[in-house]
Order: structure tokens, then sequence, then C-alpha cells
């Protein structure tokens, strides 16, 4: 669709230029504030974000836009941008290397296009509808992995799993032949390369975690959806789960269902 692929390519110029930013930024002087919530806050996540807004607004002036940092400007058109600069703020903030950009563009309230950046060590996801998954250059599948016992479980920082949510966590980490630890963004994007067969994430998402990663993942194969197997949006928030196939998946919304 020619208009999507105009998006794309301011898409791509964003991440492209968000992505020296944030490894600049990540090389210097880093400092960490705190927002009101207790969540993590870099200048980088600040300045990025601004940076992506004044494109938007100038390339796509009818688009919504919705930022971690800056919120929810409406717009006129059937599509919304969803940005996330930072996606891994506490681990960019202490020097370490799991974070990424994302950038996501809704239509009709679902995501269409997903960019997963990973600005160290410079390489990026990209999809679109129908177009598949771009990871450095090539097309990238999961590995459709159909059963849990064989499979690399990706589980977020354990702390993000709360109350209902503590129980499928603690079967889900049980289960699989190994299993990484907050792996953030990039391991949803590690589910398109196949490296990864399952990701879970706990209660504390918002669409700006979660949009980005829709495209990347279903366009390599895979399935992602709340624990209720609910499909994802932009008005989507909390815990969500990744599969590598259709198959596994269904196994895992079963081992995350409560069981009174």
């Amino acid at each position: 669709m020619p208009e999507l692929d105009t998006i794309m390519t301011v898409a791509l110029a964003l991440a492209e230029a968000s992505s020296s930013r944030a490894s600049n930024s990540w090389r210097g002087d880093l400092a960490m504030t705190y927002k009101t919530d207790g969540s993590s806050l870099t200048e980088a996540d600040l300045s990025i974000e601004e940076m992506w807004r004044e494109r938007i607004r100038r390339e796509f002036p009818s688009h919504g836009i919705l930022g971690e940092e800056y919120g929810s400007d409406a717009g006129a058109s059937a599509y919304t941008w969803v940005l996330d600069p930072i996606d891994g703020t506490r681990q960019f903030g202490t020097g370490l290397l799991n974070f990424a950009s994302l950038i996501s563009v809704c239509r009709e309230g679902f995501p269409v296009l997903g960019i997963i950046d990973l600005p160290l060590p410079g390489v990026r996801f990209v999809a679109a509808q129908g177009n598949g998954t771009i990871f450095d250059g090539r097309v990238v599948r999961s590995s459709g992995q159909r059963e849990i016992e064989p499979s690399k479980i990706s589980l977020a920082n354990p702390d993000s799993f709360t109350g209902d949510t503590v129980f499928g966590y603690e079967r889900l980490r049980a289960s699989g032949q190994l299993r990484v630890f907050d792996g953030g963004a990039p391991a949803y994007g590690a589910l398109s390369r196949g490296l990864i067969d399952i990701c879970l994430n706990g209660d504390d998402l918002d669409p700006f975690d979660i949009c980005a990663l829709c495209q990347v993942v279903t366009e390599a194969g895979g399935v992602i959806a709340d624990w209720e197997g609910q499909p994802l949006s932009l008005t989507s928030s909390g815990a969500i789960a990744a599969s590598a196939s259709p198959e596994l998946h269904s196994s895992v919304l079963s081992m995350l269902a409560r069981q009174d």
C-alpha cells in the first residue's frame, strides 16, 4: 500500500536519526532521573521524542501521536504514531545494552508498522503489514517451534509479574529448555529471528511498549497477544506473550491461565 510505504520511509529516517543520538548519549556522561511514578528518565528519552514529534508533525500533520514522554496528540486521520524513544531506560541509564528505540504506526487503532531499533550494536528490526520482517537487510522468520519443552523462553524482569500474573510466570519459568531474563524489546526481535521461541511480559506495559513489537513478531510468522489471547492495539496495556507458532502460543496461553 503506497501510503504505508511513504510512512515507512519517514519511520526509517526517524530510527536512523535516533540511533546515532542514543548511542552517542550512551557513550557520554549518562545521568538518570526519575518520574513521579518512579520510572527512569534520561535526557535522551526527551530529546529523541521531541525530534521524532517535530518530523512527524511536519510530514504528516493530520496523524496522531502517542509517546511515552509527551503523551497523546489526537490526529484527524486513521493513523497514529506510537513512540518509545528509549525502551529499557533502566538498562540504558546504567550502561547496559538491552535497550531499544521503538517506533510504531497504528491504523484505526491496530499496529501496521513496527521498528525495534537497537542503537548498540547498530541494527534494527523493521516490519510492515504484508511485507515480512527485515533484520540487518534480510528477511527473517520465527523458529516455528510448536512445543514448550524444547523452547527457549525469554521472561521479563520478575518484578513486573504481580497479582494474577505471578502464577503464569512461575509455570513458564519452570518450563522450556533454556530461559533468559529481562531481555526487553530486543527479545521480541530475537523471536522474529528464530533465536527465542517464547517471550513473556508482566503487568507493567503500556501501548508504547507494545505496538512496535506486534508487526515484527507476526510478519515473521509468530503470534503475539495479551494473556487472554486478545489482539493488541493502541489501547492495550499490561501483560503480553509472544510465541514462534500458533500451536506453541495455544500451549503458552493454557499455561498462563489461572487454574483455581
